[in-house]
């Protein structure tokens, strides 16, 4: 059984399955009775174990009886609606729908689950997707430049000096400015640390070494001067301790190919236009040729 799971034919089978149900739901069926309404023994026993699993007990006679009249007012309200075309431009309906289309197609993708093998050679072919962030550990002093950014720099820099000359006869806990910036961040990615100090913040660390005070660094809070603690740097991870991401990963890749096929094949059912008004478009830029 698992072996005909994984077979590309079987998916198709089941791609051309979800495509004529699509379009039988759409196009409805030709022997339906639309002034029939059947509440079956199915659908009476879903409504009761829909409510016992929100009160935590079975409904009573009266109460199964309301859910029915409930369920029924519910399906002649949905055909009556269609009837009047009150789903047409709803935005809310129309993205519903949408979901329940491209949940049918992602059930196909996830009939097969990908093999061990396949795991590992989207792992291969996919390395720098997986690859760990570098990670530091660092303290920084601040330093507000809303005033004198000359003047306020020339101190940063100064007091870098002496931190390179004797960083003992320097105080880091008081140094420079006050602010809710933290001073001191440990095992910290990348981006992380450009979460905190703004894009940009990570790269300019490159260029201090391990044990080093280095700066001023310019941030959109102001500027810094940081010392390295401690640097991992970015590495690709063993597959073994992130083979069950790397499954998950591969499963969604697979889902979103299952839907662009749907769609690519629903596609060929429509004429399709995109109009356009050169209102709507970019200005072409000042001096340029058609």
């Amino acid at each position: 059984m698992t072996k005909w799971l994984k077979e590309p034919l079987l998916h198709f089978l089941l791609l051309g399955a979800l495509i004529f149900a699509v379009n039988h739901w759409m196009n409805g069926s030709e022997g339906n009775d639309g002034n029939r309404i059947v509440v079956s023994l199915s659908q009476q026993e879903n409504l009761a174990s829909t409510f016992a699993r929100t009160w935590q007990r079975p409904p009573s006679e009266t109460e199964l009886n309301s859910l029915i009249v409930d369920f029924i007012r519910e399906e002649i309200a949905y055909r009556e609606s269609q009837a009047m075309e009150l789903d047409r431009d709803d935005i809310v309906i129309r993205r519903r729908l949408r979901q329940k289309l491209e949940m049918l197609a992602e059930d196909v993708a996830s009939l097969a689950p990908p093999t061990a093998e396949a795991v590992r050679t989207y792992f291969v072919d996919n390395a720098e997707k997986f690859r760990k962030p570098a990670v530091l550990s660092i303290r920084q002093i601040y330093f507000r430049d809303d005033d004198d950014s000359k003047a306020v720099h020339e101190s940063a820099v100064k007091l870098l000096q002496q931190l390179q000359r004797d960083e003992s006869s320097v105080d880091t806990v008081v140094a420079g400015d006050p602010s809710l910036l933290p001073r001191e961040l440990e095992n910290v990615s990348v981006t992380e640390l450009d979460s905190v100090f703004g894009i940009g913040f990570a790269d300019a660390l490159s260029a201090i070494d391990v044990g080093s005070w280095g700066g001023p660094i310019a941030s959109g809070f102001g500027i810094h001067l940081v010392k390295v603690e401690n640097r991992v740097e970015s590495r690709l991870p063993e597959f073994e301790s992130v083979s069950d991401y790397v499954s998950r990963e591969l499963l969604a890749m697979r889902r979103q190919q299952t839907i662009d096929a749907l769609y690519t094949r629903l596609a060929e059912n429509y004429a399709i236009a995109i109009e356009a008004s050169l209102e709507i478009l970019p200005k072409a830029a000042s001096g340029s040729t058609p």
